[in-house]
């Protein structure tokens, strides 16, 4: 448990700067989870009652249409992971949370976050700081699967986070991505050759 509350610790220190006191203040409502390759988190329906911290593991965000699914992103070692947006709202969700791989973290329910924020400054600037990434980070998204072509968002991904084409399966990517696992397959090869 050291090594995941560690783990937290050190993801906070890469938005903010707590002093010793604030640090164990922040981490000491969060619990460990633990879930097996291929288990589904947070289900389409749920309202999500968690804030993760992936400490080693792989998770992906995906949502089903006409029996088909969408890739909307994934989280492994060292970053922050749930369906935001059913989180913060308190809402059921619209997509599901699942395991690609064996993952342990920690987790924080949503009334301990709020009471957190509400009562830190500096934990509510981390928060700010976490949920401004994600929003800049979406914008690129979006903007690339409007508007680039498949090979311009192969080219993104490959430029910006190389190190997934080793930990995410091809079929997950290609769905990120808008495209087919044989054009994925075509433009990986491509590159390689």
């Amino acid at each position: 448990m050291d090594e995941l509350v560690d783990g937290l610790k050190q993801s906070f220190y890469n938005y903010i700067s707590p002093s010793e006191s604030d640090i164990s203040k922040f981490v000491a409502p969060w619990t460990h989870f633990e879930t097996e390759k291929n288990s589904i988190i947070t289900k389409v329906g749920q309202v999500e009652p968690y804030f993760y911290y992936i400490h080693k593991g792989l998770v992906r965000g995906y949502f089903l249409k006409e029996g088909v699914e969408y890739n909307m992103g994934f989280s492994y070692d060292g970053e922050y992971s749930g369906v935001y947006d059913s989180f913060i709202t308190q809402q059921p969700s619209t997509w599901t949370l699942e395991s690609i791989t064996d993952t342990r973290g920690l987790k924080i329910t949503y009334s301990d976050l709020m009471l957190l924020l509400d009562e830190h400054k500096l934990m509510e600037r981390w928060m700010r700081l976490f949920y401004q990434k994600v929003l800049v980070g979406f914008g690129i998204f979006t903007k690339s699967i409007l508007a680039d072509t498949a090979e311009e968002r192969y080219s993104r991904l490959i430029k910006q986070s190389p190190h997934v084409l080793q930990m995410i399966p091809q079929k997950h990517l290609a769905s990120y991505l808008g495209m087919t696992p044989e054009t994925f397959s075509r433009m990986r090869k491509r590159v390689r050759d």
